[in-house]
């Protein structure tokens, strides 16, 4: 068994959850069971969507020492949980997956002591204690965990190649079957899984909308600022407008109300289909995070920004490679970063070219098989 212990809430956004749900399905897909572990019931609706098995701690997700007691109940109430809190659960085949920024020396120390950790990273606050270490942002071979003593006994998975993406975008990743090696039974391709394979294959040759994402909670209502913005510009304001948000968004009511004053915005809340819209877009403006990843695995053209400490350094690594077109920083930027991204949008927009060569760049990047790298890795380690 894996245990995941992450959390979602509107001020950290669904984004660890959304990471370590595509470990759990590719962990299952092997037979593995997986329990999910969260300090509130912010994530409740969506695990019990999915089926998959949970335990509410109700401690304070900011304070994960103090969580301890109370997770070793958990651990103790698996079917081959450790009989007193001194037991050890590393010869069970069981290991615990931890995705936080939140996370102490002390904590990880405590669970690594009776349980094969594994840590789930971006910033390296400070040397894990952890059996394995996970980072797939594209920097996370150039952040020296090699050099680091601490280290010297932990596995680690760093970079791109376990980017931990849903099933669905391995079409676009063009990894999946083409057409033709789906034989003549055309009658089994869904429409979804036709545009997919297109989308991977050629990239979109009509005119395709626009999608806008700015992660599971948008506290700064960029998406609406963005959208406010296009507005303004003759040659924007009558495009298709795809603004996937998240239930946790306080703005969803204006973003509604925009929706309802232009018919061309087009609000979609808790989308189960993000890859098709994905692969209907022509270009994406995207918030640093995992959706960059998988807007490349989909090859579609995106202008990047950030409104968070921790998105702004695989936004600038984006820019550097020419993945990416930088948007700017909102909280340093403020609304410079608003008129930056949509004077970038219209530029992109009338540069067929360029679109063409970050569609290329973006798939040599992503293949779509991270979280099936990562669960044959936690496998191995049981």
């Amino acid at each position: 068994m894996v245990v995941i212990r992450a959390d979602a809430n509107s001020k950290i956004g669904m984004g660890h959850v959304m990471r370590c749900l595509s470990v759990a399905d590719a962990l299952l897909k092997r037979r593995e069971e997986v329990l999910f572990v969260t300090a509130d019931d912010t994530p409740v609706p969506l695990l019990t969507k999915k089926g998959i098995p949970y335990r509410v701690l109700h401690t304070d997700y900011a304070d994960m020492e103090a969580e301890l007691p109370e997770l070793w109940e958990v651990l103790r109430e698996l079917p081959q949980g450790a009989e007193s809190p001194d037991a050890t659960l590393a010869q069970k085949n069981t290991s615990i997956l931890v995705d936080s920024y939140y996370v102490t020396e002390k904590y990880l120390a405590a669970l690594k002591k009776r349980i094969t950790t594994i840590y789930m990273d971006d910033i390296y606050a400070f040397s894990y204690s952890v059996d394995m270490l996970i980072n797939y942002n594209i920097y996370g071979e150039e952040m020296g965990y090699e050099k680091d003593a601490a280290f010297a006994d932990t596995k680690l998975l760093l970079g791109a190649n376990y980017v931990p993406l849903r099933e669905e975008f391995s079409a676009g990743a063009g990894y999946v079957q083409s057409r033709k090696e789906l034989s003549a039974e055309t009658e089994n391709v869904t429409p979804a899984e036709d545009r997919l394979h297109q989308t991977a294959e050629q990239g979109r040759t009509a005119d395709g909308g626009i999608l806008i994402t700015t992660g599971g909670s948008d506290s700064f209502n960029l998406a609406g600022q963005l959208l406010m913005e296009a507005m303004k510009y003759d040659a924007l304001k009558e495009k298709e407008y795809h603004v996937v948000s998240g239930s946790l968004n306080p703005h969803i009511g204006e973003l509604q109300a925009l929706a309802k004053k232009h018919e061309n915005i087009h609000i979609h809340c808790n989308v189960t289909n993000m890859a098709e819209l994905m692969a209907e877009s022509e270009v994406a403006l995207s918030a640093g995070g995992s959706t960059l990843y998988e807007l490349c695995a989909m090859g579609v053209p995106v202008i990047a920004f950030s409104f968070a400490e921790n998105q702004e350094r695989l936004v600038q690594t984006f820019v550097k490679r020419d993945i990416a077109q930088y948007g700017g920083n909102y909280r340093t930027d403020g609304n410079k970063m608003i008129q930056n991204t949509i004077a970038g949008l219209e530029t992109l927009l009338e540069d067929k070219n360029l679109r063409t060569e970050y569609r290329k760049k973006a798939r040599t990047l992503v293949d779509g098989k991270g979280a099936e790298r990562i669960a044959e890795a936690l496998l191995s380690e049981q």
